[in-house]
């Protein structure tokens, strides 16, 4: 069975495509080429002759086929008004439809909010609390965990940050499943691009709420560098704007105490590939007792959310790693990630 997952991140789409479970291809495309040109990334994986596309799936639905998707829940995945336009997102409905045309079996898998093993009162007027990206994130991590400690799914308990280049997202894993996630949107201090949880007064003093401004007001924007480089990015040359970042990713870790003991933390995504990121942060977690570790992959140069999807997709289509979507329930997702607001109907 080869399954090629897409992984949607804000600066490139990674691409993995599983054989069984074997990585056959990997590849990077920087997100600003899927806007301009969305028929050469169709063309690629069209050329990979994939069983099944587990397809860049945003806020989430719940195991739903391209052909199967309707006008809203097309909507859900990015949540952009009409009127507005973000050009990533504009060409991800481009490559949709060319890839549909090409008859590839495609499918949309659900982000956190939509399984059952997150209680309902944790989802209370929340969105995002792990898009589809950072669940699929969480879901290679028990499987990985589960391997390296020779443990079943029931006995991995951690936790995972996701550290992007756009995001952050923290989730709580108890006995193999998903049962807490803190996304970028509702993060306790700034990702690198995004502000994370934003105080409601500052929202209604900004009037017209425009999808861009969640593309800003985060790490790199709080050192006056808008084209800050990663590498430039340490408490030596930007003490306010790295520290806001590092603690909000302490807070967010900090704070599933109230939910689970475990003091093992696995961290992943694009900044923890910056030594001068990735240790500070280690560094400060070991200081309040934690076990820090990177997420442990099936290859090393793909991300892990691209391992993730192609993974679940995997499990999803009856592969080797149905065990592990049944496990943690990704396979029984149900509903609309705008099932908790308590104002839906003004949406």
């Amino acid at each position: 069975m080869r399954i090629l997952g897409i992984d949607p991140g804000t600066v490139s789409f990674d691409l993995c495509l599983l054989e069984d479970e074997e990585v056959k291809f990997e590849d990077s495309l920087p997100s600003t080429m899927v806007a301009e040109n969305p028929e050469a990334m169709a063309e690629k994986c069209q050329s990979l002759k994939p069983d099944a596309l587990i397809a860049p799936s945003g806020y989430g639905l719940p195991n739903r086929k391209l052909s199967e998707v309707n006008e809203r829940e097309m909507f859900e995945l990015t949540l952009v008004r009409e009127g507005e336009e973000v050009p990533v997102l504009e060409g991800m409905k481009k490559f949709f439809t060319i890839i549909e045309q090409a008859g590839l079996e495609t499918l949309f898998i659900p982000s956190v909010i939509l399984l059952s093993s997150v209680p309902r009162w944790r989802k209370f007027n929340k969105i995002d609390m792990g898009t589809a990206d950072k669940m699929c994130v969480a879901a290679l991590s028990v499987e990985m965990v589960s391997r390296k400690k020779g443990l079943p799914y029931s006995e991995i308990n951690h936790i995972v940050a996701e550290l992007g280049g756009g995001y952050n997202c923290v989730m709580t894993i108890e006995k193999g499943k998903i049962i807490n996630g803190i996304g970028g949107t509702l993060f306790p201090g700034p990702s690198f691009m995004n502000a994370g949880g934003m105080d409601g007064e500052v929202a209604y003093l900004l009037g017209n709420f425009a999808k861009s401004l969640l593309f800003e007001g985060g790490a790199c924007c709080l050192t006056g560098s808008g084209n800050l480089s990663l590498k430039n990015f340490t408490s030596e040359l930007y003490p306010e704007g790295f520290n806001a970042f590092v603690e909000g990713v302490l807070f967010a870790i900090a704070s599933q105490k109230a939910l689970s003991q475990s003091q093992e933390v696995y961290l992943s995504g694009r900044l923890t590939g910056y030594e001068n990121i990735y240790a500070p942060i280690k560094a400060r977690l070991e200081e309040l007792g934690y076990a820090v570790s990177p997420v442990p992959l099936l290859s090393n140069k793909s991300k892990a959310a691209a391992q993730g999807y192609a993974m679940v997709g995997n499990g999803l289509y009856g592969g080797c790693f149905e065990p592990l979507v049944k496990h943690m329930g990704i396979d029984r997702a149900e509903g609309s990630v705008t099932d908790y607001v308590y104002w839906k109907e003004r949406m």
